[in-house]
């Protein structure tokens, strides 16, 4: 018996589970596994129009970088409620890391942004405290001048000294 060659008698046995691979029932596709993704995506996505937002991240719901761009992007012009609504999120104990650090550094940015509005709202208090008493000081000194010009002007000083 050569070692190459295979008996002819054997090769319905050889067949036989590749046919009945071919005939058993497949086990379905694996989902694909998404990863999330990371923060520059987020970053970039926060002035992405909506359907553009969509189409990018679609099948990626479930992720933190989503429901954190969905933070960022809901409460973007109020400082305090992004604030409060990061914080909200940095509650959630299930949070990634990557995630929760770009969360904080955008609430203390939201934070830091509040307190200069405040501190902008007192400055403009000030200014219009300070210029509302230039006002009336220039009103107080505007009457005194025309005061000024109506006293009649003694004899006595308008020639002069004549001597």
């Amino acid at each position: 018996m050569n070692p190459l060659l295979i008996p002819r008698r054997w090769l319905p046995l050889l067949a036989l589970p590749l046919l009945a691979a071919c005939a058993a029932p497949g086990r379905p596709a694996a989902a694909p596994i998404r990863y999330c993704l990371g923060g520059d995506a987020l970053l970039i996505s926060l002035d992405a129009p909506e359907d553009a937002l969509r189409q990018r991240w679609q099948g990626y719901e479930a992720c933190d970088g989503y429901r954190l761009l969905r933070v960022l992007r809901a409460s973007r012009a109020d400082p305090a409620r992004l604030s409060g609504d990061l914080d909200k999120l940095l509650a959630d104990k299930s949070l990634s890391p990557a995630s929760a650090a770009l969360a904080r550094q955008q609430r203390q940015q939201a934070q830091a942004l509040l307190r200069q509005q405040e501190q902008n709202d007192r400055l403009q208090q000030q200014l219009r405290d300070q210029q509302k008493r230039i006002d009336d000081q220039a009103a107080k000194l505007d009457a005194l001048r025309r005061l000024e010009l109506d006293l009649p002007k003694p004899n006595g000083l308008n020639g002069g000294s004549k001597r």
